[in-house]
């Protein structure tokens, strides 16, 4: 069995699409795969069962197989989500996209090739996530998804997937998502950015975004997390300020803010990661009384670890 795992993008919400820079957290929620001979082409999913058809995920991998390998001998993917990806049958934006396209990819290249190249198997994943998107999204999710926790910086170009990524973990530290139960789409959000992307004013406040989330990971490196946290928070501000007053879009409703202020006191850092707008993350050393604070606003709380990345289950 294979599995991949989810992630949380705390740094480099929106600039990661435009090139910025960007660090991704590997969680421990995960996508698991087996794959077995059999006489027709079956994906068995927590969503149903497929064929070739019916599911945009898995046709994406079965096109990117096709385009470089030919036809697929026929096979029984079983391909299931930890709890927690999905609540009340909403999306809780931990990356079960991308952890399933990276783990069904790697399941099928390892049963036609007998290896785990993770190299080879992070290209085919990133094109069939782009096919999927129809090429909205930077693909850090499913760097992460193969790699672990990442520094990322997107590619340019689909066919060469010449992105920059760099091995950085977070470390010992407690993590908590407080999902307050509604699911939110990021490619429309995404959208609105890329709308807006050509306006002078939004290319210079990402340009300050990106020189924040920078000299925060270089102090992440030298292991001054809390040096780090005020370029973070920094960046978010821009961004937050970017999307109301450019884009023309909230990435923070009422509530998110509320649960924000809420955990300041107690957590190093409090934000809505990614695309924003379904839950709030915080991260610190002692989470016990956000944990408590969050659950008394009626908000589901997902304690989280840190996680490598791809992997063959034992």
């Amino acid at each position: 069995m294979i599995s991949a795992p989810g992630k949380i993008l705390w740094i480099g919400s929106y600039s990661v699409v435009f090139g910025g820079i960007s660090h991704v957290i590997a969680i421990n929620r995960r996508v698991r795969c087996d794959i077995k001979s059999s006489q027709n082409l079956i994906f068995e999913t927590t969503y149903g069962i497929f064929k070739e058809k019916g599911n945009e995920l898995i046709e994406s991998v079965i096109t990117v197989f096709k385009e470089k390998f030919g036809n697929l001998p026929p096979f029984h993917v079983k391909l299931f989500n930890d709890k927690d990806f999905q609540i009340h049958g909403k999306k809780t934006g931990l990356g079960s996209s991308s952890a399933s396209t990276v783990a069904l990819t790697a399941c099928i290249y390892y049963h036609l090739f007998n290896n785990l190249n993770k190299d080879e198997i992070y290209k085919l994943a990133q094109k069939a996530n782009y096919i999927r998107q129809k090429g909205i999204g930077s693909g850090f999710d499913i760097a992460s998804a193969v790699y672990g926790s990442i520094v990322y910086r997107r590619f340019y170009d689909i066919e060469k997937v010449d992105s920059v990524i760099e091995p950085l973990k977070i470390g010992n530290y407690e993590m908590l998502l407080g999902f307050i139960g509604e699911s939110f789409n990021t490619v429309n959000s995404v959208a609105k950015f890329i709308e807006k992307s050509n306006d002078e004013e939004f290319k210079k406040v990402m340009k300050y975004i990106d020189e924040e989330n920078i000299m925060a990971i270089k102090l992440i490196k030298l292991g001054k997390i809390e040096e780090a946290i005020e370029h973070v928070k920094l960046a978010r501000k821009f961004l937050n300020g970017l999307a109301r007053k450019i884009v023309g879009i909230e990435i923070e409703n009422e509530k998110i803010r509320r649960l924000i202020e809420i955990a300041e006191n107690d957590a190093l850092i409090a934000l809505s990661p990614g695309a924003g707008g379904e839950s709030v993350f915080a991260l610190g050393k002692d989470l016990s009384k956000v944990k408590e604070k969050w659950e008394k606003e009626n908000v589901i709380v997902i304690e989280l670890k840190e996680d490598e990345g791809l992997r063959i289950e034992a």
